[in-house]
């Protein structure tokens, strides 16, 4: 029987580890770079992602803290060097952080990205240093170097599509939709590519006057939003807006909840409690532990959580009905 490294699985069965080779496995490359710099700017370490393509070429850039290539690693030549080089099977982060809000990965991280391109440059500022590394189809085109470059701090991955797996090109509208998603769900996130300049100061709550106002509903204006943690879950909510039918709408961990789940469930009964009917209400959570972070893609199932939430945010809603 023929046994496969790493590799040679990644690219033999791409769609195992990305979904599907169309539009929506391509972009999920581009995914794993957003989820990362989001993951920083979560740990207060990075702000604003920037990101271009001419159709075969990617260049996404952070200002985040930049990759450890100046650390060791137990299992490889540096810790960066693991991330870039070696798929994660045992553990839902490379380093064990919280928050983790990889809900849509299946636990390759970086790797997948190296491995399903036809190249990568990775350019990374970190501690006065630039590094840089480059990738052809997974395999590495030498060591890291120390290069000359004038970047003060961040990453950069610089990615062309490989036409052995991928018959589409990077979508830049897809991309900006994914960005200002982001920015919505992660107040203060700013995001910028060509066409794009976006930043939303309060999150849902400016989301959800957009949609208030969009569907012409009563009261647009006035706005409910809650921004606090409890033990388990980071929880973001918010309410726009009167009318008889609520648009209700669900995410976790940054991405939609398209099968709802207990978070939802926890708002509606707060919403009950209260006796109000908002026009639209929005509620994202972000698990703090991060084994739930890859089982609930589409819909989350963490009955524990309901109370906690209920019981966080039915003080600042019930306060809110009762100025109406």
């Amino acid at each position: 029987m023929e046994e496969l490294t790493d590799l040679e699985h990644l690219r033999k069965r791409p769609a195992m580890y990305i979904g599907d080779t169309t539009v929506r496995g391509l972009h999920h490359l581009f995914n794993e770079l957003l989820d990362n710099s989001i993951d920083q700017f979560l740990a207060n370490q990075a702000s604003t992602v920037n990101v271009s393509t001419t159709g075969s070429t990617l260049v996404f850039s952070d200002d985040g803290p930049g990759l450890p290539f100046d650390e060791p690693s137990q299992r490889s030549e540096s810790l960066a060097h693991e991330y870039l080089t070696q798929i994660r099977r045992h553990l839902p982060t490379a380093d064990g952080h919280t928050p983790h809000i990889h809900i849509g990965g299946w636990g390759c991280g970086l790797r997948v990205v190296t491995a399903l391109t036809a190249t990568c440059v990775v350019t990374s500022s970190r501690n006065g240093l630039v590094w840089r590394q480059a990738f052809s189809k997974g395999i590495e085109c030498g060591p890291p170097q120390i290069v000359p470059t004038p970047v003060n701090r961040g990453t950069t991955f610089q990615l062309t599509i490989d036409r052995e797996l991928f018959s589409v090109d990077w979508c830049q509208h897809r991309i900006d939709n994914r960005l200002k998603d982001a920015a919505y769900l992660f107040p203060g996130f700013r995001v910028e590519t060509p066409t794009l300049q976006f930043i939303a100061p309060r999150g849902l709550a400016d989301l959800a006057t957009k949609i208030a106002n969009e569907s012409n509903a009563n009261n647009a204006g006035r706005v409910w939003l809650f921004n606090g943690s409890t033990d388990e879950v980071h929880i973001h909510a918010a309410v726009a807006g009167t009318n008889s039918e609520t648009d209700w709408r669900a995410f976790a961990n940054g991405s939609a909840s398209i099968e709802n789940g207990t978070h939802l469930t926890a708002m509606k009964r707060v919403v009950a409690a209260c006796k109000i009917k908002p026009a639209i209400a929005l509620i994202h959570v972000i698990m703090r532990n991060p084994r739930f972070a890859g089982p609930t893609r589409t819909k989350l199932d963490v009955p524990e959580i309901i109370s906690p939430i209920y019981q966080a945010l039915k003080p600042s809603l019930k306060e809110f009905a009762s100025t109406e």
